[in-house]
């Protein structure tokens, strides 16, 4: 794939099959957030997530490139984590992991 000015976009897709793994990663990740962007997410978890079970979340590009995970509407990086395959509501988990401290 390439982007607009012909530069390349890179694609990266991981799987973790076992739920400790998922959870673990997951709490892990959201935990890079602000907890004011951790909230942000939770109030507005209509707008992030899906009948799936898929929270969506978009990063600030120019930030993770200097090491910094912060929410980003503008040219962001796109990850998409799957909660449906974990047992329980799917809402309900994301709202636990993204109230972890």
């Amino acid at each position: 794939m390439e982007g607009h000015h012909g530069n390349p976009i890179v694609t990266f897709e991981a799987k973790l099959t076992k739920p400790n793994d998922v959870i673990e990663f997951t709490e892990h990740f959201l935990k890079q957030l602000s907890r004011s962007e951790r909230l942000r997410v939770e109030r507005d978890l209509d707008l992030h997530s899906d009948e799936d079970g898929n929270l969506f979340i978009r990063l600030d590009k120019q930030r993770a490139y200097l090491g910094a995970v912060e929410l980003a509407d503008e040219d962001p990086i796109r990850v998409r984590l799957k909660f449906s395959k974990l047992k329980g509501d799917a809402k309900n988990l994301m709202r636990q992991i993204l109230e972890v401290e």
